[in-house]
């Protein structure tokens, strides 16, 4: 049997009956329920199919719609085929709880504490001649958009002429399989020193390079966690000599907090952190800021110069709501917002970003704000 996901339209090959907890896309990881319904082609009715539900209660517009198929053989699939180029409004997702309302207050509560406690910013030093901007997309919580982020920013960045270089710090390695292309090393074997500066870094794009991740940095973390001084700076040290190659480097974080993520923050100088609009996500930013407290008492450079919102859906209360109280505590480094769009999910399945896979669509504009706010500095 058959299921397409209403929020991005990914097609799963299901058990018959489908299970009555509902169901999860193995695509954009969002739950659906489902019921089962016949659909008529003709005088003969066929084999059931599935009709995809919002969860709480029915479309406005519905989202599968069967269509009569042009003879008896035609199959469940044809049936909910949409029309070519027929582009579906996504779903409206439903309301935050209250028990969902009562925790992002209390993140939102964090945070203020944690603003109210932290030391002035040091001036930013003037630069002289030529100098890399490192800039690490970082979060503990994962499911929030990193790097959808980190490979569309960076894309962007590139096609607006800047030499730009995407390094992957994450064992999953999901940068190469974003951009559509599978390097034969990477991060670990430069730091480690298997590999020179011209083998590890890949050319994805016109000015975009990928200096991949992927299991092997699992060996590079050990490395770090053997060395009995200065493994924070293991990163910056190997790194640095590719400053003078290039504009920007943009720098994909796994969630979570180890050895790796300590070394990104003593490497990058700004941070963009990408904040989902719900409660989990928000406890996940708090959670970050004190991590990012701890660390900044050593490096004090360190800027968090960008909060980036993602997956807004207006016309739901709660997530705005969210994003105005993040506006509020952050006014100069909120960014525009990441809306949410199913082209974002779909396009690394393609091996594109999203200004190859659906350029006109609202993902294509919102990144392209943020990469042309990320280039004023």
């Amino acid at each position: 049997m058959i299921a397409i996901c209403p929020f991005c339209r990914a097609r799963h090959d299901i058990p018959d009956p489908a299970p009555a907890s509902g169901l999860t896309c193995a695509s954009c990881h969002r739950r659906f329920a489902a019921r089962r319904q016949p659909v008529t082609v003709t005088a003969e009715a066929m084999p059931g199919v599935m009709r995809i539900e919002r969860p709480h209660g029915v479309f406005d517009r519905p989202v599968v719609v069967a269509r009569p198929a042009p003879a008896l053989a035609a199959t469940a699939e044809t049936a909910l085929r949409p029309e070519p180029g027929e582009e579906l409004e996504p779903p409206v997702p439903p309301e935050p709880d209250a028990a969902a309302e009562r925790a992002a207050q209390a993140a939102l509560s964090a945070i203020r504490r944690q603003i109210a406690a932290a030391p002035a910013t040091p001036p930013l030093a003037a630069s002289q001649g030529h100098a890399t901007r490192r800039i690490g997309v970082m979060l503990s919580k994962g499911g929030v958009g990193k790097t959808t982020t980190a490979v569309n920013l960076a894309a962007a960045l590139a096609q607006a002429g800047k030499r730009t270089l995407v390094i992957d710090a994450d064992t999953q390695g999901q940068a190469a399989y974003a951009l559509g292309v599978a390097p034969s090393c990477g991060l670990a074997e430069l730091v480690e020193g298997t590999a020179g500066p011209d083998e590890a870094l890949f050319p994805a794009r016109d000015s975009l390079w990928l200096l991949a991740g992927g299991k092997a940095l699992a060996g590079l973390k050990r490395l770090i966690t053997r060395k009995d001084f200065g493994g924070e700076r293991t990163l910056a040290e190997a790194l640095a000599p590719l400053d003078a190659r290039f504009d920007l480097v943009v720098v994909d974080c796994a969630p979570g907090w180890d050895a790796l993520s300590v070394n990104v923050l003593f490497y990058v100088g700004e941070l963009l952190v990408p904040v989902a609009l719900e409660a989990m996500s928000l406890q996940g930013f708090s959670e970050f800021l004190q991590s990012f407290a701890a660390v900044s008492r050593y490096r004090p450079q360190l800027r968090l110069s960008y909060i980036v919102p993602t997956f807004l859906d207006k016309r739901v209360r709660g997530p705005a709501a969210l994003h105005e109280e993040l506006a509020t505590l952050y006014p100069d480094t909120l960014c525009p917002p990441i809306r949410y769009n199913a082209k974002l999910s779909e396009a690394p399945a393609a091996g594109q970003t999203i200004f190859e896979y659906a350029p006109r669509s609202p993902g294509a504009r919102d990144y392209a704000s943020l990469a042309a706010r990320v280039a004023q500095g």
